[in-house]
């Protein structure tokens, strides 16, 4: 899969970026050391002792890296383990927080396998999920949220990877087809996630996070569930496409104020949303 675009890839001088690129674009063995301490460095000295959303981010940027917990300390995920056994509430940050512990490798913790096994049980006629503080203020089955079924879709995805199968797949891929992966429902001409641009669900925002997800991220997602060909699937490569320049970089149209991962430039080429973007392509091939 060399081309001047995975060229591009490996000289940014990201070293998360070059070993997800050789690892998962290339299929090249690569070692994660390099990756791991370029992470470490960029993250808080205490980061692991950090309450709330912004745990879930270092979480996040850990295993956005690549890594496999095996390589870290124990200790740095006590806390994750903590959410998933008293507090996980099918909300986007739990589900964000779910999907990133199976990538580390985490899928066969008695306290994730746990969780795994009540998705089903707790999803809502429409295939998707709504936080529980919402559910129980409601005396009526409400629709599922867009961010926490994206996430759940994201979990479904990165269970897959590991041989894992759950028994929401199907519904939760209907779901986002059904809406042509990006639309309202009742509106198809608009967008769920239509705020500033910028921060739609159509544009590339990187790296994500519970209230804004990149197009590159969704296009993935569907692609490594095997949906990457599905008619419905075409507006949103429309998007992803239309977003590339001449070499096929993906150029960055919204990041967070403060981010998890070093910042990136929005109106520059985004090395995290090009390898998704190329990911995408190569998953949609399979």
């Amino acid at each position: 899969m060399y081309n001047n675009t995975v060229t591009w890839l490996l000289d940014t001088g990201n070293p998360a970026i070059r070993h997800r690129t050789k690892t998962e674009l290339l299929n090249l063995k690569d070692s994660p050391e390099e990756a791991l301490t370029w992470i470490t460095q960029n993250l808080p000295t205490d980061w692991h002792r950090t309450k709330g959303l912004w745990y879930v981010y270092y979480i996040n940027a850990l295993a956005e890296c690549g890594l496999e917990h095996s390589i870290m300390p124990p200790n740095w995920f006590e806390t994750a383990f903590e959410r998933i056994r008293t507090s996980f509430d099918f909300s986007c940050e739990s589900f964000m927080l779910l999907q990133a512990l199976i990538t580390l490798g985490f899928h066969e913790n008695p306290h994730v396998q746990k969780i795994l096994s009540q998705l089903y049980n707790n999803h809502l006629p429409d295939g998707g999920f709504l936080c529980k503080k919402r559910r129980i203020k409601l005396n009526y089955i409400p629709k599922s949220c867009y961010k926490a079924d994206y996430y759940a879709l994201r979990l479904c995805s990165c269970c897959r990877k590991r041989g894992i199968i759950l028994n929401i797949e199907q519904d939760l891929i209907h779901y986002f087809l059904d809406r042509n992966l990006l639309f309202q429902h009742e509106n198809p001409n608009k967008l769920v996630l239509d705020g500033r641009e910028g921060w739609r669900n159509s544009d590339v925002f990187s790296p994500f996070e519970p209230m804004r997800i990149g197009i590159q991220n969704i296009m993935e997602t569907i692609s490594s569930l095997g949906y990457g060909n599905a008619p419905e699937t075409a507006a949103g490569w429309n998007y992803l496409n239309a977003a590339k320049d001449d070499m096929g970089r993906v150029i960055l149209s919204g990041t967070l104020t403060k981010s998890y991962l070093p910042k990136e430039r929005i109106g520059k080429p985004s090395a995290w949303a090009t390898f998704y973007a190329l990911l995408a392509d190569k998953e949609r091939e399979i």
